[in-house]
């Protein structure tokens, strides 16, 4: 390009040129203002004594005009360079046929098809209400006592105030109870809510008028459908002075901090109410939120910019992408481009490290986006935002970046870096596509096989414990033995009834009178003596007997021996204990990869007990309802449970309980013992088992 001659077309007469603020590295800088599109371009020295000399026309004349001058050695390259980003920038007076088709392509170009303008757009948009500038300019002469120092040290005199009266109040204003819960209280909370943002607005746009910036215009952005305050202070780049755009960047902070500092001070003073809880929420909540996030440098927020300004790197997020990429190229690949920018080391390694993090914090922030706009609207839309949503902003600048890569295949070559990558890849590749993992693990309890509680059959008092905890019983030996003064009144009138009708018909042949009743007190006597027989029979069952052999597990401490035990209530637990299974319970996605007969080890959680291997004998065939309390989150278990009117224990997430039939006698046991099961199963790879649950959870939430 040295040899060849440039015509230069002229600058826009409306443009504005003037000093900037210092670079990072101490050079002078000039911004072009653009009126038209209020836009800010900053450029350096070289480009700046090219502009000085654009009316030559000549990149030749340009070229040689300034190495006349001593001042820069200026390449016909460098102009060509200047002139396309001026050119990029529409800030050259449009002129012949091609420039028109020029302008007009820029312009088909930034018109994006509605589907995607809508997908840059509906989770961010701003609404200008209003131009503040005139009303900036008539109150801030009202105002400008505030930018004293003598009310920052009466601010900092009230916090020290505060702090000492709320030594002995901390907490009465800890415990502050909000009065939002009613119509009046709502209004509140909104006005306190709204004034404290809009304060926080106010203190960008007065700092930026203190400094001579236009404010062009005051408004709400829609953030993820959340109503938000913004300030246009773009002028700002007009300011040389780095500590005045710092200045404009934490005004609204400021405003908010100053407003929490007089809140505290008003709360000691009013009585307990909507209007004390307003002042509190103000005094705490409200500018905790706002440092929390307005100073996030992460996103291009307060933070962000006051971090720019700083580090004085203005366009920080995309210079540092930029910086980004390169090093990653040169790690990946061994490509030896020279960086988009020089930096000192320092700061390259800085921005290094931001944009990294801003990668890693933005793949989470979108994927936490995702799932808000899913559960946002309606489920069939809900799931097809969601999807866009992570294919746009998280799929779609890895994918530009891989066909970067591949656009650029030839340039790279056999290095240390290009093996080093490609070992990782396989060895990625190998942990998440081979089928590592056979063994799955469940919740599991080891437990009697066959085992009985028994409880009283019938309202009786205590008379006598027959049996102690832990011993042998052969079946039909008495357990406990209860009395009962109801049953034993009606079963002596019972055998005076049945004694009286037998004597009664004893006499039926020698009394005439009696004959004739004889059949009548036959059907007496019938039913007086089957009364008598089940009130006998009510009578044994106040002696609770072992139904089979086995021995004591439990016996209620809560009975003695005088006391009146209620229908129902547990008594003994009765175990056998020549038999053992284990339950557990299997996570629905681990289905597909048991099946009966399978083997498993069951791992106490009593590290004094040895492993027991053992084998699948059933798996029900449909989810649990409800679980056992020992497995649930509830009682310290591993299964999560939601919660429902009737209190039951309901699974979360679908889990199938599984049987297993222990393969060696681990000894007696005398209560149910936790552990967890590891079973053999369907060997899965990691790749596998995380599509196989991407699917599922498809599949789920679709309602397919």
């Amino acid at each position: 390009m040295d040899g060849v001659v440039i015509n230069l077309p002229p600058l826009r007469e409306e443009l504005d040129l003037f000093p900037g603020p210092c670079a990072f590295d101490g050079s002078p800088t000039w911004t072009i203002y653009d009126p038209a599109n209020q836009h800010f371009y900053r450029i350096g020295p070289l480009e700046n004594e090219i502009l000085a000399h654009w009316d030559l026309r000549s990149s030749e004349a340009i070229s040689e005009q300034l190495s006349q001058q001593g001042l820069f050695t200026v390449s016909v390259d460098d102009i060509q360079h200047l002139l396309q980003f001026l050119a990029g920038h529409n800030l050259l007076q449009i002129r012949g046929k091609d420039a028109v088709q020029r302008l007009v392509g820029q312009s088909r170009a930034a018109h994006h098809h509605w589907f995607a303008w809508l997908i840059h757009h509906y989770l961010f948009f701003k609404i200008p209400l209003l131009r503040p500038d005139r009303l900036l300019a008539r109150t801030y002469p009202a105002l400008r006592w505030i930018y004293q120092p003598l009310v920052l040290y009466v601010l900092m005199a009230l916090v020290l105030v505060n702090l000492y009266l709320l030594i002995d109040r901390w907490e009465i204003f800890s415990r502050t109870f909000l009065h939002f819960f009613s119509t009046e209280g709502f209004i509140y909370y909104a006005v306190a809510l709204t004034l404290t943002k809009t304060l926080h607005e106010l203190g960008h746009a007065y700092t930026a008028h203190r400094y001579g910036c236009r404010v062009s215009s005051m408004g709400v952005a829609f953030l993820v459908m959340m109503p938000v305050l913004f300030t246009d202070a773009s002028d700002a780049w007009k300011l040389t002075s780095r500590r005045q755009r710092l200045a404009i960047g934490v005004g609204g902070i400021a405003a908010e901090l100053g407003l929490a500092v007089l809140c505290t001070t008003l709360w000691h003073f009013l009585p307990d109410g909507p209007l004390r809880s307003s002042v509190f929420l103000m005094a705490t909540t409200t500018w905790i939120m706002t440092l929390f996030i307005n100073l996030n440098p992460l996103m291009r927020f307060d933070g962000y910019f006051l971090l720019s300004d700083y580090w004085g790197i203005e366009n920080l997020q995309n210079r540092a992408f930029a910086l980004g990429r390169w090093q990653l190229r040169r790690l990946l690949f061994g490509l030896t481009d020279e960086a988009p920018e020089r930096f000192p080391p320092r700061t390259q390694r800085l921005l290094l490290i931001y944009a990294w993090c801003i990668w890693v914090y933005r793949f989470f922030l979108f994927l936490g986006i995702a799932l808000l706009v899913y559960h946002f609207f309606f489920k069939l839309l809900g799931l097809f935002l969601m999807m866009v949503e992570i294919g746009w902003f998280i799929m779609l600048p890895i994918a530009k970046e891989i066909k970067y890569w591949l656009e650029h295949r030839r340039r790279i070559e056999w290095n240390r870096n290009t093996k080093a990558t490609l070992a990782a890849v396989l060895i990625v590749s190998g942990i998440l596509v081979i089928p590592w993992k056979s063994r799955i693990e469940a919740p599991g309890l080891l437990k009697i096989a066959v085992h009985t509680e028994l409880f009283m059959p019938l309202p009786g008092k205590l008379d006598r414990i027959l049996v102690a905890k832990g011993e042998a019983v052969k079946e039909g030996r008495p357990l406990m033995q209860f009395s009962s003064s109801d049953i034993d009144s009606r079963l002596e009138q019972s055998r005076i009834k049945v004694e009286s009708l037998r004597w009664e018909l004893s006499f039926h042949g020698q009394e005439k009178n009696l004959i004739n009743r004889r059949l009548v007190a036959l059907t007496e006597l019938e039913s007086a003596a089957s009364e008598y027989d089940s009130l006998m029979d009510e009578r044994k069952r106040l002696t609770v007997v072992a139904p089979f052999d086995g021995e004591i597990i439990e016996i209620n401490d809560q009975l003695n021996a005088g006391e009146w035990i209620a229908k129902n209530e547990p008594l003994l637990t009765l175990g056998k204990f020549d038999a053992y299974q284990i339950e557990a319970f299997l996570a629905e996605d681990h289905l597909g990869q048991i099946q009966p007969g399978a083997r498993a080890d069951f791992y106490p959680e009593q590290l004094d007990w040895p492993s027991i291997p053992c084998r699948i004998v059933r798996i029900d065939n449909a989810a649990a309802l409800q679980l056992p309390p020992v497995f649930t989150s509830r009682y310290a278990g591993s299964i999560a449970i939601r919660g429902n009117n009737k209190d039951e224990l309901v699974p979360e997430a679908s889990v199938y309980r599984v049987w297993l039939q222990p393969l060696e006698n681990s000894g007696p046991i005398n209560r149910a013992i936790k552990g967890n099961v590891l079973i053999d199963g369907k060997a899965e790879s990691i790749a596998s088992s995380v599509w196989r649950h991407i699917a599922a959870a498809f599949v789920r939430e679709s309602g397919f």
